[in-house]
Order: structure tokens, then C-alpha cells, then sequence
């Protein structure tokens, strides 16, 4: 009697601090799940937050790239506008070159026969009043003849002096045009780089909080399990001789690190040979921006061009290509080194440096072609070089 009495007694006992147990780690896995989908419900939120605004950042790059394409228009006139300045002002150089010489001549053979006492003796030799008014006439139409002449040379060289000018005005234009574009373009790539990462991390996060809810919810399984199988035990009417406890544990997960993304320089692969031969296999390609092939360039699809010729990969704009590159002064500058300008408030041109002031780039006036540094214009704008590893 005792006996029964004591084996009843031990299995109320293990039943129920047994079945508590499980009990309270499905109440506690519950307030975990519900901890959990609040979280994801944030992150979704968060997520779409960030989807919207990378759709409105492409949007922007949209409509940039349809500006830029007006821009391109605009840059093909002024390119147009160019040539025809240039044909004017050498068409006006020759004239002038002609004239000169012309003026020089008579100016010889008026020292050298004294062509003024000519015109005296030719009025003096008339033979009546009628014949010195007609050989008046024509000494009259000889001197204003060139009289006109030297208008006409005083004039052209004062057009000369304008063409150049509004050529000069029309060149500076056309590369800061570039350069805004340039400058544009870095701008927006790397706010829907930011934006994308950031929509990846969101992504990341909530599959691990996902991943994380599956497990609390497979524990609360269990828990649920262990303690039906406990109540089993305990409604028994014959007490087992053993009792398995199962307990139920609450699984923990530990959120992995995020990645932290590395930015490597580019890797050398190649020598200065070999991005010598491909970026002037290419000189005289037109400038096109976002041009990355043999149809056109811009600065920065240029510059990657002829370094993917020797196996070195380089970020697509000036800006990245940057802050990519080691930086250097000009007395270390060799060529095959990266030269950049600021005409914008950022990095917005880069080209290739050749040595000795020089460099090779894709220049919005004149395509693929040499420049000096230390000219007129890219002198103001130079920023410093940089040398690929």
C-alpha cells in the first residue's frame, strides 16, 4: 500500500515539474515569435522605405540621362558651330596673308620709284582741263582702291580677334558642359549604389530575423510535443516504471555579422605599352557621354578602356577613379599615370598623362586627343594625379 501509495507520489511530482517546464518555454518562444514579427514587420517597412527612394533615384538618373542626351545635342552644335569658326577664321587668315602681301608690294614701289611723284608727273603731263580731270579720276580711284584695301585688312584682323575669342568662349563651354555631366553622373551612381546596399542590408537582416522566427517556432514545437507527451504520462492510469523527460529549450540565434564591403585599387595586370597602344588606337573617337566603347567616349569610359587593354579594371567614373588611385604629385608622374580635374566642385575629368605636361583623354571638343596641362585652360582645373596599382 505504501509502496503505491509512494510510487503515485513520485509521478504527480515528476509530472508536474515536467510539464511546467514546457509550459513556460512556449510561453516564453511565444513572446519571442511576437518579438520577432515585430521585427520583420519594421524591416519591411524600413525595406520599402528604401525601395522608394531608390526608385526615385533612378528616376533622377533617367531623367539625367535625358538631359544628358539634350546636352549632347546642344555640345554637337557647339562642336558644329567650332569647325565653321575655325574654317571662317582661317579663310580670313589667308585674305589677310594675301593683302599683306599685296600692301607690301606697293609699299616696295613706292620707296623704290617714288609712286607719289608718279602720280604728280602722270597730272602734270594732261593735255587739257578735261584730261587732268579724267587722269584725276584715276589717280583718285588708285589711292581710295587701296585706301580700301587697308580697311578691309583692319577690319578682317578685328574679326579674326572676335572669332577666336567667341571660339575660345565656345571650347570652355563645351568642356565644362562635360564636366557637369560627369560630375552629374558620379553623383547619382553612387546614391543608388548607397541605396541598393542599403535595401541588401534590409534584405539580409530580415532573413535572419526570418530565419530566426523558424527556429523559434520549430522550439515551440517541440515544446508543445514534450509537453503533450508529459500529459500522456501524467493521465496514465498505470505509473511507468521510467519516466524520459523531455524539456524544451529555447534555441538562441546569433545575428551574423554583416560583411563589411571592401573597396580593393585596381589590380596591375599590364604595362604603359599596352595602354599607350589602345588609348591612341583610339584618338579621334568622338566624345559621347556614358560612351564606353570604340563609337565614343567620355573621360572615364576612355581612360577604363585603355587600362582594360592591359588587364586593369577601373571604377566607371572620374570621381571613383580618384579615389581608387594612389596619389602622387607632378614631380612623380610618369606616364601612365591618372590625371584629374576639378572644373565643377568635384573631380569631374580624368585623362591619361603622357610626360612632359601632357596628357591623352577624351575631351568633349575634339574626341579622343593630346592636351597640354599648363595651357590656357586645363591649367586652372588640374587637381593632381594618381598612379594605378
Amino acid at each position: 500500500m505504501n509502496k503505491k501509495l509512494l510510487t503515485l507520489f513520485l509521478t504527480a511530482t515528476i509530472g508536474a515539474t515536467t510539464f511546467l517546464a514546457p509550459l513556460s518555454a512556449k510561453a516564453e518562444v511565444e513572446n519571442d515569435v511576437s518579438a520577432v514579427n515585430e521585427k520583420i514587420q519594421k524591416l519591411e517597412s524600413e525595406k520599402e522605405s528604401a525601395a522608394n527612394d531608390l526608385v526615385t533615384i533612378t528616376n533622377h538618373i533617367s531623367k539625367n540621362e535625358e538631359n544628358a542626351a539634350s546636352l549632347m545635342s546642344e555640345m554637337s552644335t557647339t562642336q558644329k558651330t567650332l569647325k565653321e569658326l575655325s574654317q571662317q577664321i582661317e579663310e580670313l587668315n589667308s585674305a589677310i596673308a594675301a593683302r599683306e602681301e599685296k600692301l607690301a608690294n606697293q609699299a616696295r614701289t613706292v620707296q623704290v620709284n617714288g609712286f607719289t611723284q608718279n602720280y604728280v608727273d602722270f597730272l602734270l603731263e594732261s593735255e587739257s582741263f578735261s584730261d587732268v580731270l579724267g587722269r584725276a579720276d584715276v589717280v583718285s580711284k588708285i589711292v581710295s582702291a587701296n585706301q580700301n584695301l587697308v580697311k578691309q585688312q583692319t577690319e578682317d584682323k578685328a574679326l579674326v580677334a572676335e572669332k577666336q575669342a567667341e571660339n575660345e568662349e565656345n571650347l570652355k563651354n563645351q568642356t565644362l558642359l562635360a564636366a557637369k555631366l560627369e560630375a552629374s553622373k558620379t553623383d547619382l551612381m553612387q546614391q543608388q549604389l548607397e541605396k541598393e546596399a542599403v535595401v541588401a542590408k534590409i534584405a539580409a537582416e530580415k532573413s535572419s530575423v526570418e530565419n530566426e522566427k523558424s527556429k523559434l517556432l520549430a522550439t515551440k514545437e517541440k515544446a508543445e510535443n514534450a509537453a503533450k507527451e508529459i500529459a500522456e504520462v501524467k493521465n496514465a492510469t498505470v505509473v511507468k516504471t521510467s519516466t524520459t523527460s523531455k524539456e524544451a529549450t529555447v534555441a538562441t540565434t546569433e545575428k551574423k555579422p554583416e560583411a563589411t564591403p571592401t573597396t580593393s585599387l585596381p589590380v596591375s595586370g599590364g604595362s604603359w605599352g599596352t595602354v599607350q597602344g589602345a588609348a591612341f588606337g583610339v584618338q579621334g573617337t568622338p566624345y559621347l557621354y556614358g560612351g564606353v566603347t570604340t563609337s565614343g567616349f567620355d573621360c572615364s569610359g576612355f581612360t577604363q578602356y585603355a587600362f582594360r587593354a592591359a588587364g586593369v579594371s577601373l571604377p566607371r567614373t572620374a570621381s571613383a577613379q580618384y579615389s581608387a588611385s594612389t596619389k602622387i604629385s607632378q614631380s612623380q608622374a610618369k606616364p601612365g599615370d591618372l590625371v584629374f580635374f576639378n572644373q565643377t566642385g568635384s573631380i569631374d575629368h580624368v585623362g591619361i598623362y603622357l610626360g612632359n605636361g601632357s596628357f591623352i583623354g577624351a575631351q568633349s571638343s575634339s574626341g579622343v586627343s593630346v592636351a597640354q596641362i599648363d595651357q590656357y585652360y586645363w591649367g586652372k582645373y588640374v587637381v593632381g594625379f594618381g598612379r594605378v596599382n
